[in-house]
C-alpha cells in the first residue's frame, strides 16, 4: 500500500528558494535506444497542460531513447477508468497522471499500482514526500480563484467570502462540477482557517452551497472548460486551477488570479500488470529530472517538485507559480488522505445536491 505523505508547507517553500549554485548536472541515464520499437501511453490531463508534459516529457524521452510515446486525455477523476482497465487487463495506459488522493483509492482495499522500483539515490532534489512506491509527484498546483478584470476591476474580489457575497460583488460565476475543494472553498467562504478545515464539516459546507447555488452560471467539469469560460466571458469569476487561470492569462484574456485557497500535486503512477512496466518506469525517472521539470514548470505556471529545477527557472516565471513564497503563503493544504477515503461519499452526495437541490 501507498505511504502517501503530506507535502509540508516548509518543504515546497524551502524548494522553491533554492539557491542556484551551479547548473544542474542531468540524472545519470543508463537505457539507450534499443527500445527504438516500443510504445508507451501514457494519460494526462490534457489542455494546456497536456500540451506542457508533451513539451517537456513526451517529445524529449522519446527523441533520447527512441521509446514513442502516445499522449491521451483522461477524466477529472481518472480512479474509475483506471480500475476498469487494470481489472479487464486492458492496458490501454502504461502511464497515469493521478494526485495524492487517487493513489489512496487505488490503494485501497486492492491495490490497483505497480512500484516504480526508483532508486533512493535518484530521489535526493526531490521535496520530501514528492515520492513514494508506487507514485512520483512532479506538479504543484493551486485550488483558488480567478477573475476578470475588464468587468470586476472597479470593485474585484480578495477572496472566497467575496465569491459568496453576490450582491456586493456582483457577476456571473463559475464552480466545479465536483466536491473535491468546492467543499473548502465553501468553508473558507464561512470563515474556516484553511489550516483547520479538516476534517471537513461536511453538513455546514453544503449549508454554504446552498446560498451561493442560485449564484453559479456555469458548473464546469474540465480544466480545459474552465479556461475557455474565463477566456470567452462566460463568467466573471470562476474558482480554478493556477495553470487553467494562467493559459486564459497567456492568451491575452483580461483575467487575475486571487491566491486563496489550497494546493495538491499532480504525479506520474503505473497501472499494476501493465506488459511495458520497465519502458514505464524509465518514464517516470525522466521525468524527475530537474532541467525537464523547469520546462514544464515554465509552460504550465506549477511549481515542480525537483529543488533544483528552480536553477532553469527565470525568476519571472518562478514568481508566477504557486510555489513563489507570497502565493503559497496563502494556500493551505488538501488533505489526500482525508479525500482517499471519503470521495466516493462526497462525490454521491455532490451529485445529488445538484440533481435534487
Amino acid at each position: 500500500m501507498s505511504a502517501i505523505k503530506g507535502i509540508s508547507r516548509r518543504s515546497v517553500l524551502k524548494g522553491a528558494s533554492a539557491a542556484a549554485a551551479g547548473l544542474a548536472m542531468p540524472m545519470v541515464w543508463t537505457g539507450n535506444r534499443a527500445f527504438g520499437a516500443e510504445r508507451i501511453t501514457v494519460s494526462d490531463v490534457g489542455g494546456a497542460v497536456g500540451d506542457a508534459i508533451k513539451q517537456a516529457f513526451y517529445l524529449p524521452f522519446e527523441q533520447e531513447t527512441g521509446i514513442q510515446v502516445v499522449g491521451v486525455a483522461h477524466d477529472p477523476d481518472p480512479v474509475t477508468q483506471f480500475k476498469l482497465l487494470v481489472d479487464a487487463k486492458s492496458y490501454i495506459w502504461d502511464v497515469a497522471m493521478v494526485t495524492q488522493d487517487h493513489v489512496v483509492r487505488l490503494t485501497t482495499p486492492d491495490n490497483y499500482l505497480e512500484p516504480l522500483n526508483v532508486p533512493a539515490e535518484e530521489a535526493a532534489d526531490l521535496l520530501p514526500g514528492m515520492l513514494t512506491d508506487d507514485w512520483m509527484g512532479f506538479s504543484v498546483f493551486g485550488i483558488v480563484m480567478a477573475y476578470r478584470t475588464d468587468t470586476m476591476s472597479e470593485h474585484p474580489p480578495t477572496g472566497w467570502r467575496d465569491y459568496w457575497d453576490s450582491a456586493a460583488f456582483p457577476g456571473r460565476r463559475g464552480l466545479y462540477k465536483s466536491p473535491w475543494g468546492v467543499l473548502e472553498m465553501a468553508l473558507i467562504a464561512d470563515g474556516v482557517s484553511p489550516k483547520a478545515l479538516y476534517p471537513l464539516d461536511v453538513d455546514r459546507a453544503f449549508a454554504k452551497l446552498d446560498e451561493i447555488r442560485p449564484d453559479v452560471a456555469v458548473w464546469w467539469g474540465s480544466g480545459a472548460q474552465n479556461t475557455q469560460t474565463l477566456q470567452n466571458g462566460e463568467v466573471d469569476l470562476s474558482d480554478t486551477w493556477t495553470s487553467r487561470a494562467s493559459t486564459a492569462i497567456a492568451s491575452g484574456a483580461p483575467v487575475k488570479i486571487v491566491w486563496d485557497g489550497l494546493y495538491s500535486v499532480d504525479g506520474w503512477s503505473i497501472p499494476a500488470g501493465t506488459p511495458r512496466a520497465d519502458l514505464a518506469r524509465e518514464f517516470v525517472r525522466f521525468c524527475m529530472r530537474p532541467e525537464q521539470q523547469a520546462i514544464y514548470a515554465s509552460l504550465s505556471k506549477n511549481g515542480p517538485s525537483n529543488t533544483r529545477a528552480f536553477e532553469h527557472i527565470s525568476p519571472e516565471h518562478a514568481a508566477v507559480m504557486p510555489t513563489a513564497k507570497e502565493n503559497f503563503q496563502r494556500l493551505g493544504e488538501l488533505d489526500s488522505a482525508w479525500w482517499g477515503e471519503n470521495y466516493d461519499a462526497m462525490a454521491e452526495r455532490f451529485q445529488e445536491w445538484l440533481l435534487l437541490g
